[in-house]
């Protein structure tokens, strides 16, 4: 069988490594109109030479980051998480990539979620995320908005339809993830083991944009947000290639972001506490800081 290339935007660079919250709150590839598996597909039918070239240079094991407290096992698999979550259209092509062989890596599980426009997760009670927002409430358990799992293609590649992310106190704008192997795929994934729990983050002068639009993300003090060289979680990280979505797009037209993560199928990563990945963060786990009402801490 020949083995599939992953698409060529940008490699990663590989650094160190429904429940009631006890915190508050908390390319290389020009995209267009062509999605990243349609493009890896005509490179395939071109022949081997083709394929070649389609392949990066190399292949980097993308580091573990913090899971956070706002992970909710059971998610639906679908590629279009919205539920009607008002914001800024985004369409999220993470690329998996074989570390071992540095081939695509096809069948597996890529978990995504992240917080709606005025920085509120689905599945959680109690968190506020600040610049003017107000806590959840128990009603909130029961909801599911911007939570979903994609099974990778031949082509290694996962696509979502979301939205822009908004932002909460305590953390940059960012979307966590998880890829799991191995497991058996029906309305939700069951089964396997987590190969990698990552988070993707987002250019701060798109972020701008985005913001300064209003619109969903309106009513909250700006002020607030912080910035990337500021989290803890991102760290010193943010100019190497492997954590920052390439965004192509406009605020008016929607965005796609495209990264390439580099995965052991074969291992099974020991988590990294809150902090990890980072430079300031503690290391270690537990039970997030602060209660209700409180500021988030920033691995959530």
């Amino acid at each position: 069988m020949t083995q599939r290339s992953i698409p060529t935007f940008d490699r990663v660079t590989a650094v160190p490594t429904r429940r009631t919250v006890l915190k508050a709150g908390a390319a290389a590839l020009a995209v267009g109109g062509t999605g990243l598996g349609a493009g890896l597909a005509k490179a395939q039918d071109a022949g081997e030479a083709a394929t070649a070239a389609a392949s990066p240079a190399t292949c980097v094991l993308t580091a573990e980051m913090t899971e956070g407290p706002y992970f909710l096992a059971g998610d639906l698999i679908r590629k279009d998480i919205t539920e009607g979550s008002a914001g800024v259209p985004l369409q999220l092509k993470i690329a998996v990539q074989d570390v071992n062989t540095c081939a695509a890596l096809a069948n597996a599980a890529v978990d995504i979620w992240h917080c709606d426009a005025q920085g509120y997760y689905s599945g959680i009670s109690g968190e506020n995320p600040g610049g003017g927002g107000s806590a959840t409430t128990a009603e909130n358990l029961t909801t599911t908005f911007l939570r979903g799992i994609q099974l990778t293609g031949d082509d290694g590649v996962a696509e979502f339809t979301t939205i822009y992310p908004g932002w909460y106190t305590g953390r940059a704008i960012h979307i966590h993830m998880k890829v799991v192997v191995d497991g058996t795929a029906g309305k939700s994934y069951d089964g396997g083991h987590v190969s990698h729990t990552g988070q993707l983050f987002f250019d701060d002068a798109v972020s701008d944009q985005v913001y300064a639009g209003g619109g969903a993300y309106a009513g909250r003090d700006d002020a607030q947000r912080l910035r990337n060289d500021a989290d803890n979680i991102l760290g010193d990280h943010a100019g190497e290639p492997g954590y920052l979505l390439t965004l192509t797009g406009s605020v008016d037209k929607g965005f796609v972001g495209t990264i390439i993560v580099g995965v052991d199928p074969t291992a099974t990563p020991s988590g990294v506490g809150v902090g990890g990945g980072g430079n300031g963060g503690p290391p270690g786990g537990g039970p997030p800081p602060g209660g209700p009402g409180g500021t988030p801490p920033q691995g959530a």
